[in-house]
């Protein structure tokens, strides 16, 4: 569709438009997919999820290192009932005694000896409202702060996580292809946040090209590195787990491997390559006489500034990420060498290194494109 008629803002907003109808469809299409496989997230809602407060502490007592704590909560609904919390006082992994204002979650007590005086246990603390009300309030940051790119940023976020969690995974859990499906997802992602939060422009487009070569060049990259090393996919208990999944087909944890490293990689080769398209944009807008090789050149240079940090930021998310199993990994590990040749670590570096990997491509390529596209025509005033 032809919008070099419209004005900037209607040309940006017909987009805009165009490229939620393609979610709506993409992802409602995708979901049925999905769905016909079998592949199916869980309700948003459960009837025996018990919200309720802590009111007042009835007895405690502990005997041989086993702590009974009765109590009385309301639940949502007003009612006032009788509940009991049992921990082994010695384990660092039982939740700490509950305390009357203490927001919690009770489940009906499955012991017939004890059900009649006791009726609930403790199920957790009830964490998924502060959990919202963070969301919310990083929302509301980004609107106020970004006005209205704030507000598409809000809109591709949405997006993005639909497509993740109402396509990508419903997908994989109904046997699909693992790999065509985190492909379609992160090209999907790409394209849908990059209009949505930069418009119709060169810029744009630069930007697309460069993070689409990215994210192929690290699925490939994903691909044949995983052959060399000889990864299984079984990398951790949540791997056997998910090995032991009824599905239309068994799932298969090398592709799941492959989809890690292109999700956790697409953000950030999408951040390089917006930050690199915009910053030529400006270059070659300001510049007196901006020639392809001027731009290529002053890319190659921001890039060199973006890459060691991306590449930390990488490498540090995918280690915070999984912290605690690196702990124990090093705790227990007899030497470097033993520690580096576990499947787990070969894993995580495998995403750290390819994502970087892609970054690295993703300049170049990013550069040069934007040195082609943007020289192609006399210099104009941007639409944006």
């Amino acid at each position: 569709m032809n919008t070099d008629r419209l004005s900037p803002r209607a040309s940006r907003a017909l987009v805009a438009l165009l490229t939620l109808l393609f979610s709506a469809v993409f992802l409602w299409s995708g979901n049925r997919i999905a769905a016909a496989g079998g592949g199916a997230l869980p309700p948003l809602t459960d009837d025996g999820f018990l919200r309720a407060e802590v009111v007042e502490i009835l007895s405690s007592e502990e005997e041989n290192g086993i702590l009974e704590l009765q109590f009385s909560a309301q639940l949502e609904g007003g009612e006032q009932v009788t509940a009991i919390q049992q921990a082994n006082t010695a384990s660092a992994v039982e939740l700490p005694p509950v305390k009357p204002g203490d927001r919690i979650t009770l489940y009906p007590n499955p012991d017939p000896a004890t059900a009649d005086s006791v009726p609930y246990r403790l199920d957790d603390y009830l964490r998924v409202d502060g959990v919202l009300v963070l969301v919310g309030v990083f929302l509301l940051g980004l609107i106020l702060l970004g006005r209205g790119k704030g507000m598409r940023t809000v809109v591709s976020l949405a997006l993005t996580c639909a497509a993740v969690f109402w396509v990508f995974l419903p997908l994989v859990l109904g046997g699909f292809n693992v790999y065509l499906a985190a492909i379609v997802v992160c090209l999907y992602v790409t394209v849908a946040t990059l209009l949505l939060v930069g418009g119709p422009d060169r810029k744009t487009l630069v930007a697309m090209a460069g993070c689409i070569g990215g994210v192929l060049l690290s699925g490939l990259l994903t691909v044949v590195v995983s052959r060399l090393l000889h990864l299984t996919g079984m990398a951790d208990q949540d791997a056997i787990y998910l090995a032991d999944l009824t599905t239309r087909n068994p799932l298969d944890l090398e592709g799941i491997v492959f989809a890690g490293v292109l999700i956790g990689a697409v953000g950030a080769i999408m951040d390089v390559a917006m930050s690199l398209a915009s910053a030529l944009w400006e270059l070659r807008c300001e510049a007196a006489a901006p020639t392809a090789r001027l731009l290529a050149r002053s890319g190659m240079t921001i890039g060199r500034d973006m890459m060691g940090t991306m590449a930390n930021t990488l490498v540090l998310a995918y280690i915070g990420s999984s912290l605690s199993t690196v702990l124990l990994l090093v705790a227990y590990a007899t030497s470097a060498e033993v520690l580096l040749n576990r499947e787990m670590i070969a894993t995580e570096l495998l995403r750290a290194v390819v994502g970087s990997l892609a970054i690295l491509i993703t300049i170049p390529l990013t550069s040069l494109l934007a040195a082609w596209i943007y020289t192609r025509e006399n210099r104009t005033k941007p639409a944006g």
